[in-house]
């Protein structure tokens, strides 16, 4: 007979008395010492399945894990390397120094996005829990969960509206003559011009340095004259695809087609996430693979243009002197921030998914290098095209008017590529890029809304799943629809500038807070070597770099924001001011619930007020691993499986009954410290009632393994 049954035995037979004895009426500790428990049952949701980790299959059999590594690998990489690295980061590296941007973005990088994607993929991955329920790690910041849920809910609809337009623009390249490549259309008005003179030609004029000579020999002068002149692909933006009314206050018409557009590509998404991760971990497949495969061919295509090579040539001098400017690195460190996803709820819910012993340390640092090559990629298909576009109407290359956001990825690259030879297959490849490189961030918008409601409360939800993402795609789909309208693009404008900005700064520096200074950084490396099983490399720099850089990093991001304001414009229409309030407004609203759900967590809490601040600031005392075989690797004594092996014989079973308990002031005193104190064998002395029958405890207490504190921080 083996030691470990002999032990059961015995054990089981020191408590063949006590068989009809309600447990579950008496304090924690009685439970942990009790060593006659009930078998385990895998019916229901239980919370911590002891399961077996070594087989084939989920190792969360609950839940759900991704299918493979390069599943979650994958993921990660289509949610943070984004549309913003075609539409944004070009733009930038253009103004502010062309390769020497690249100095204060690869620091800020390590300062202000690193740190928060690191703390995001322990804390999911060591927990298992999405966006809201996370914040069992500090309850009293469970509302940053709501609030990242809520900004997740406005990326949703920014990312679907855009796919919307990406698949309008796919289904019209289909052509054999692209609509917005000539100004020979109903849409377009005489200010439409497209040729290398543009409406030069109409002065008898020469074109130079993108603006029209005049000669007048009667006059013996030349007169320079500034054309107002539009681009096919920017006409065809706003007057076919958007049909743009003057102001956000005018509604205008919807636009049937495009709404038509927005109702398929949230199809598309119901059907990708219609079987959790096991159906996303495939489709990323094609939506992570393929972009980079199309830029390619794309970018092999431009560089072939006259005028493209050297532009990219140009723009990789780097000018030096822009470091000593402290806007280039507000810039930096603001797009370095944005670049990888973090503080939307998105990193908790892909990580959650993995398996416990996942090794995220080279994760983070392949995730990292992925979203820097892409950005790169996304500069040299810019820059390949603004080449082209320069030579083409004899613009010098300082002088080019480039812009950012939806004008450059809508109307100037659609506009270079419907330039080039056979252009609707070079279209068609772009916008299918697009459309995929969206697809797969909103995707997991979407699963982070799903499965955050699914975790918070599972004995509802998480059965019904299915029910919850039909719910949430329908709601979406009813509040994408206004965006279809007339003044749809306005608003668009306000959300990027006022929902998914400035907002997410602020969760970073409470979730810096919360995380780093009352959780405690030291428990936090703690989490990540259990899961990785040794310590980060530098871990005294990651100690110094979350309590002290992070906080003043994004403090500092967040006063260059706000004193970088701009008045916000479209082209020449300048937003009124109702407008810019309602935007500080609807951006305001996902933090202004932290404050609601922090005073409701302390409220609920039980105790005087001691021992509420203890509830609310300490972990929960379900906070750890999900699964009881990874909490038995540190606390063995919290699983019964395991306990019944550890303990030894000499240890009896406290007794009582349950009139002893239920009126004991102590009791709650005990689960409020119960995982919170450091213990030693799951015992605590003040939770021992005076005349509680305890047998020979005192005798045995050195024969007890000793373990660490029963949570698991």
């Amino acid at each position: 007979m083996s030691v470990s049954s002999s032990i059961g035995e015995r054990v089981q037979q020191q408590t063949s008395n006590n068989k009809n004895v309600d447990y579950s009426l008496y304090p924690p500790f009685i439970h942990q010492m009790d060593a006659k428990l009930p078998e385990y049952s895998r019916d229901g949701d239980i919370e911590y399945p002891f399961e077996e980790t070594h087989g084939v299959g989920d190792e969360n059999r609950i839940r759900g894990n991704w299918s493979s590594k390069s599943d979650y690998l994958l993921a990660c990489i289509g949610f943070t390397a984004g549309v913003g690295s075609f539409w944004k980061f070009p733009f930038l590296v253009f103004k502010n120094g062309g390769a020497a941007f690249l100095v204060p973005y690869l620091i800020m990088l390590i300062l202000a996005a690193m740190p928060m994607f690191f703390i995001e993929l322990v804390l999911g991955q060591f927990s298992s829990l999405a966006a809201i329920s996370v914040w069992k790690v500090v309850p009293l910041f469970k509302g940053i969960g709501y609030a990242q849920v809520a900004i997740s809910g406005g990326f949703a609809i920014f990312f679907n509206i855009i796919s919307a337009w990406s698949l309008f623009y796919l289904i019209n390249s289909f052509k054999v003559q692209i609509p917005w490549s000539h100004c020979n259309n109903s849409w377009t008005g005489e200010e439409c011009v497209n040729e290398v003179y543009f409406q030069c030609s109409k002065y008898n004029g020469s074109l130079k340095h993108g603006r029209c000579l005049i000669d007048r020999p009667e006059f013996n002068d030349t007169v320079v004259k500034d054309i107002d002149a539009k681009i096919p692909g920017l006409e065809y933006f706003h007057k076919t695809v958007l049909m743009l009314s003057d102001d956000i206050l005018t509604v205008g018409g919807l636009n049937w087609y495009l709404g038509l557009c927005v109702l398929a590509c949230w199809i598309a998404v119901f059907l990708c996430l219609f079987q959790n991760v096991k159906s996303s971990g495939k489709v990323v497949y094609v939506t992570v693979i393929l972009p980079p495969i199309l830029a390619t061919v794309l970018l092999a295509r431009l560089l072939t243009l006259d005028g493209s090579l050297e532009a990219v040539l140009f723009i990789f001098q780097p000018k030096w002197e822009v470091l000593k400017d402290l806007r280039i690195w507000g810039e930096a460190a603001v797009q370095a921030f944005y670049s990888v996803s973090c503080c939307s709820g998105g990193l908790f819910t892909i990580a959650s998914y993995n398996r416990f012993h996942n090794n995220l340390y080279k994760d983070i640092a392949l995730i990292l290098f992925v979203d820097v090559f892409v950005s790169i990629i996304g500069c040299l298909l810019t820059f390949s095209a603004v080449g082209f576009v320069a030579v083409r109407f004899s613009i010098p290359l300082p002088n080019f008017p480039i812009k950012d956001g939806f004008h450059l990825v809508f109307a100037f690259l659609a506009e270079a590529l419907a330039s080039v030879p056979v252009a609707p297959l070079y279209a068609g490849f772009y916008f299918i890029m697009i459309l995929l490189i969206v697809h797969a961030t909103q995707m997991f918008v979407v699963e982070t809304i799903v499965s955050s409601l699914c975790d918070e409360f599972p004995e509802r939800l998480r059965r019904n799943r299915r029910h919850v993402l039909t719910t949430v795609c329908t709601i979406f789909i009813l509040l994408s629809i206004p965006f279809c309208v007339s003044c749809g693009l306005y608003w668009m404008e306000l959300m990027a500038h006022f929902v998914l900005t400035w907002p997410l700064v602020v969760i970073a520096f409470l979730e810096c807070m919360a995380i780093n200074w009352i959780y405690g950084v030291d428990n936090l490396l703690d989490n990540a070597k259990w899961i990785v099983g040794y310590w980060p490399p530098f871990y005294i720099f990651w100690k110094i770099l979350f309590k002290f850089i992070c906080p003043i990093v994004y403090l500092s991001i967040l006063c260059f924001l706000l004193l970088d304001w701009k008045t916000l414009k479209y082209g020449d229409y300048e937003f009124p001011y109702l407008s810019i309030v309602t935007g500080w407004c609807i951006g305001a609203f996902p933090l202004l619930l932290i404050p609601i759900f922090a005073i409701f967590q302390y409220i609920s809490a039980k105790g005087n007020l001691t021992q509420k601040w203890w509830k609310v600031l300490y972990p929960d005392d379900a906070w750890g691993p999900a699964l009881a075989i990874h909490r038995a690797e540190k606390f063995p004594l919290q699983i019964p499986e395991a306990r019944r092996l550890l303990l030894p014989p000499e240890v009896e079973i406290m007794t009582g009954t349950r009139e002893q308990y239920m009126n004991d002031e102590e009791f709650d005193e005990h689960r409020l410290i119960s995982g919170r104190k450091s213990l030693e064998f799951g015992l605590d002395s003040r939770s021992v009632r005076s005349g509680a029958d305890v047998k020979s405890i005192a005798a045995t207490i050195n024969t007890i393994p000793k373990f660490e504190r029963e949570t698991a921080i």
